[in-house]
């Protein structure tokens, strides 16, 4: 038990070094962006649709890769734009499968500079809504409303443009922006509690110096 209690501190501590390198931890979030991609196409779209949540097919009630852009732009800041951006691409290739789309393009780095707007702002109005002067003062409140804004502004500009091209009626239009806002928060909440369980025990498992 002793040796399988090292190798479970050792693996950790591997992967604590890999959120400490910037080199290491942008591929590791993509993958992580990918794979909670997949999930959520092969498992949990599935059961959406036989729950008969016709409107699903624009937005997800639960989107684990929000969580994942989350987690890439706490930790990253700027350096979460090839997350995003490479993620996102593989996504449209992936679901959409229509090939290069620059409205797909302008609409990632869209996302790209909503996430830092909206911290800016927020801090500019003296709130260190993600603890960068003091640790304490980050909350799963102030990341649901943090993630609540960014989903607003891109759920409201995407709604524009569906009802722009035809994708989308305005009587589904206040729907699709609360069930884009539900899935991506609740996604951020599933992924980021995720994030600070693994934290909290790999901190303590990790093995000392």
């Amino acid at each position: 038990m002793l040796k399988r209690y090292s190798r479970q501190g050792g693996v950790n501590a591997m992967l604590l070094g890999i959120i400490d390198d910037k080199r290491k931890l942008i591929p590791a979030l993509l993958i992580l962006y990918i794979l909670s991609w997949e999930f959520s196409l092969h498992v949990i779209f599935p059961v959406e649709a036989k729950l008969g949540w016709a409107i699903s097919e624009h937005a997800s009630i639960l989107f684990l890769p929000a969580g994942v852009i989350f987690l890439s732009f706490y930790l990253l800041r700027w350096w979460f734009i090839p997350v995003v951006l490479i993620g996102r691409t593989y996504v449209n290739f992936d679901f959409y499968d229509i090939g290069f789309s620059w409205t797909f393009i302008l609409e990632s780095v869209f996302v790209c500079l909503i996430y830092p707007l909206w911290l800016t702002l927020l801090n500019s109005a003296n709130w260190d809504v993600f603890g960068d002067k003091d640790r304490t003062s980050l909350t799963l409140i102030g990341a649901v409303i943090f993630q609540t804004m960014v989903t607003f502004t891109v759920s409201l500009s995407a709604t524009i443009l569906e009802i722009t091209f035809g994708g989308l009626s305005w009587n589904e239009s206040t729907q699709y922006i609360v069930h884009f806002i539900a899935g991506d928060v609740l996604g951020m909440g599933v992924v980021i509690f995720l994030f600070y369980k693994y934290m909290q025990i790999a901190v303590a498992t990790r093995q000392p110096n």
